[in-house]
């Protein structure tokens, strides 16, 4: 049966309830057939470190809600670790209000978000991969929320 070792470190003053999100990212590997115990690491941090991530990395000189770096399958003992997550937690809070839902399902969310991009879909590439990310975001979330 699939593992999932989520490592997570919190630099925000913020409380997380991790559990719903852990559930959704171990979901999201189910759907996409990973058949592997799975490590990602999963950052929460403020608007000033992912703006500073997201200009060094991408080129984009300001806050974003969710960026991932991936390891490209580096295995380590029993795990594939796949990478790295990281949410905006006051981004992912506007986000959360605006569409008026909770501040842990969006933080959810975005972590079967950072989870599908880490597994090579980019829903920025085309049509058919934007609508793949929405559904197996989507069928994630229903599992653990469900809506």
């Amino acid at each position: 049966m699939l593992k999932l070792d989520l490592g997570v470190i919190n630099f925000t003053r913020r409380k997380v309830q991790e559990k719903n999100i852990e559930k959704t990212v171990f979901n999201t590997l189910k759907i996409l057939r990973v058949n592997k115990n799975t490590e990602i690491s999963l950052v929460f941090c403020g608007e000033k470190r992912i703006r500073s991530l997201n200009k060094k990395f991408r080129k984009k000189d300001k806050a974003t809600d969710v960026l991932s770096f991936g390891f490209e399958g580096f295995a380590k003992g029993d795990f594939l670790n796949l990478g790295e997550i990281i949410i905006c937690v006051p981004y992912a809070k506007k986000q959360a209000k605006k569409a008026g839902i909770s501040l842990e399902k969006e933080m959810a969310l975005l972590a079967s978000h950072g989870t599908i991009h880490l597994l090579g879909i980019d829903h920025e590439r085309s049509l058919f991969e934007e609508k793949k990310t929405e559904r197996i975001q989507k069928k994630a979330l229903s599992k653990v929320f469900g809506v």
